[in-house]
């Protein structure tokens, strides 16, 4: 059993460890090493303070069993009404369908917030089952960039997705 909640400090120890698989032992993440705690809660208040939602999936004991947030896309004004998301489920939870709650629950609170797209930047290869579970919450393909990072002594794909968020680009956003 699990619960979808906003993510507290408590949860970063757990959201440390999930995140620093992440970076060592599969190609989802760009970065060479993994981040200590200082380090994520560092972002973590940066995310937190900017006004972004920032979730975790706890268990009944407790245990962060993954987490989500959202991020500017880019940090420019004209882009401010859109985001990316990021998922990150512990290897002993996945298939679970608690990526599916997490990304649920962003696309639910980006919308209330007044986002009008959300971006999934997918990392290749590893990152197919990524790309599919996006595209199954109807994330379309919009760009991919060939063999631009380096990391484990291959090249990564960067895939671009995205998905309108209420009214998308039909209508000009609020502000």
């Amino acid at each position: 059993m699990h619960r979808i909640r906003s993510a507290e400090l408590r949860h970063l120890p757990g959201i440390t460890n999930i995140y620093a698989h992440a970076v060592n032992k599969v190609l989802v993440s760009w970065e060479y090493e993994a981040p200590d705690l200082e380090e994520m809660t560092r972002r973590y208040h940066q995310r937190i303070n900017s006004g972004y939602p920032y979730l975790v999936a706890e268990g009944s004991d407790g245990e962060v069993m993954g987490y989500a947030y959202l991020d500017a896309y880019d940090g420019r004004p004209g882009f401010r009404f859109t985001v990316e998301d990021s998922i990150y489920v512990a290897e002993s939870c996945q298939r679970l369908g608690l990526g599916r709650a997490l990304l649920s629950s962003l696309i639910k609170e980006a919308t209330a917030l007044g986002y009008r797209q959300m971006i999934a930047a997918i990392s290749l290869p590893d990152g197919e089952g990524s790309l599919a579970f996006h595209k199954a919450f109807g994330f379309q393909k919009a760009g991919e960039l060939k063999n631009i990072g380096w990391k484990h002594g291959q090249w990564l794909t960067a895939v671009y997705l995205q998905l309108p968020l209420g009214d998308g680009a039909q209508t000009p956003p609020d502000g």
